[in-house]
This record gives C-alpha cells, sequence and structure tokens, in this order.
C-alpha cells in the first residue's frame, strides 16, 4: 500500500501525464479555429506539463531510492 505522501505524487504524475496527451489535439483545435492565442497558449501549458512530469518522475525516484516509496 502507498503511504499519503506517495499517492498524491503518483496521482499528480499520472494527472499530468493524462493532460499531455490531450494538448495536441487542443492545439490542432486552435489551430482550425485560427486562434494563434489558443495555439500558444496550449502551447506554453504542454511544455509546463512537460517538465512537471520530469520533475514528479524524478521525485519518485529520489523516494523509491531513499526507500520511502
Amino acid at each position: 500500500m502507498l503511504n499519503n505522501n506517495s499517492y498524491n505524487i503518483v496521482t499528480a504524475l499520472h494527472d499530468k501525464s493524462e493532460a499531455l496527451a490531450v494538448y495536441d489535439k487542443y492545439i490542432q483545435d486552435a489551430e482550425a479555429a485560427g486562434s494563434q492565442e489558443c495555439v500558444q497558449l496550449f502551447r506554453q501549458l504542454q511544455q509546463q506539463d512537460e517538465q512537471n512530469v520530469q520533475t514528479l518522475r524524478q521525485h519518485v525516484e529520489m523516494l523509491v531510492q531513499n526507500g520511502k516509496f
């Protein structure tokens, strides 16, 4: 069983990963609508979530290495 802290980190990692899976669709929709502002917004959010996923993944690895996962 995961402790609460580990569960929260895994849940955040899952949520950010799911968001990454849909940004390309959002960007395509914004391009089709001719909304460059929305295209830029979704690309920015995509980049931020990619960084967040990397940070969360590194934290999970740290917890595993320290026996706290």
